[in-house]
């Protein structure tokens, strides 16, 4: 339909609740957002960070669309920091809280409306040494439940069993019916595989809870998953992994293993047009259309096109 050219690399889209704008950030660590028209694709504004801060790959609206929380890093200090924006005022910078960790990533509202869910990756990055990881032995990842009106931290959790503590926690999906959904990077070197996929409730008191599939695919995974999704109906969770060539699949809220869908470089998982399964791209130019792994309904290769990291219904 367009195409928008950027400075860089972008990373996560999305779109402004009740209007035609949607909004990409650049790839961690970035310098810029771009707000652009859902139409034509034509650019209406550039968000740059605060001094002393980059952006970490994502942004949310709130629900009527006015506000726009950014995960974002201080790269002096390594502290992550949810940034917020006021989108009906030329999204002015206007607050600023802390995000409960280092390496703020996704971050999604709760079904509560009130609550944002953020996943604190734990790895701190320089704008000065770009994309090296600079603390991988004491990198501590969590999942952080903010009050998003105040910035008020409601609960923290992080993996229970410390040996599991470079499993860097980088994408997520709220499940409409309450929970979260979350899926790993694993940091460490020549480590056995484990699991990479979980999920956990607020206020539960309970650990991380891992998500079971065959060994066999825990080790396609290659250490490394991407985009987090639900179905629209919340019945079924699709996670990516690029570097394993699948996009794996679940029966929620119990997590039971569907099975997986072979896609190489894949990494875009979004809802598929009708709302009953998924669309996926792929670094190839690979655009599929396919429920719960079972089968592709359509594809079309993209000859001219590397779909990069995520996807976004519109």
């Amino acid at each position: 339909l367009w195409d928008l050219p950027l400075p860089a690399r972008g990373h996560g889209a999305t779109v402004r609740p009740g209007s035609d704008e949607g909004l990409v950030v650049a790839r961690r660590p970035g310098s810029f957002a771009i707000v652009f028209d859902l139409h034509d694709g034509r650019q209406r504004r550039r968000i740059d960070p605060v001094a002393g801060r980059h952006f970490y790959g994502h942004g949310i609206y709130s629900a009527d669309g006015r506000t726009l929380w950014m995960s974002e890093n201080v790269y002096q200090s390594g502290d992550g920091m949810i940034g917020v924006y006021d989108a009906a005022n030329g999204y002015a910078p206007v607050a600023a809280f802390p995000s409960g960790g280092i390496g703020p990533h996704q971050l999604a509202m709760m079904s509560d409306g009130k609550t944002l869910v953020v996943a604190n990756g734990g790895i701190r990055t320089h704008p000065d040494t770009g994309r090296r990881k600079l603390n991988l032995e004491t990198m501590q990842p969590s999942l952080s439940y903010i009050v998003a009106a105040s910035g008020r931290i409601v609960e923290q959790v992080t993996f229970a069993d410390p040996a599991l503590h470079q499993l860097s926690i980088r994408h997520l999906a709220a499940l409409p019916v309450g929970g979260v959904a979350f899926a790993c990077q694993d940091q460490r070197h020549e480590a056995p595989s484990s699991p990479l996929v979980f999920t956990h409730r607020i206020g539960s008191g309970e650990a991380f809870r891992p998500l079971a599939m065959p060994d066999t695919d825990i080790d396609r995974l290659h250490g490394y998953c991407e985009s987090v999704t639900y179905d629209r109906a919340g019945h079924v969770l699709a996670v990516s992994s690029p570097k394993g060539g699948i996009v794996a699949f679940w029966q929620m809220p119990e997590g039971r293993w569907l099975g997986r869908f072979d896609l190489k470089d894949g990494c875009g998982v979004a809802e598929a047009a009708d709302g009953s399964g998924f669309a996926l791209s792929s670094g190839e130019g690979l655009l599929v259309e396919t429920v719960s792994g079972r089968r592709a309904l359509h594809q079309q290769r993209h000859a001219f096109r590397q779909w990069d990291n995520h996807l976004t219904a519109i």
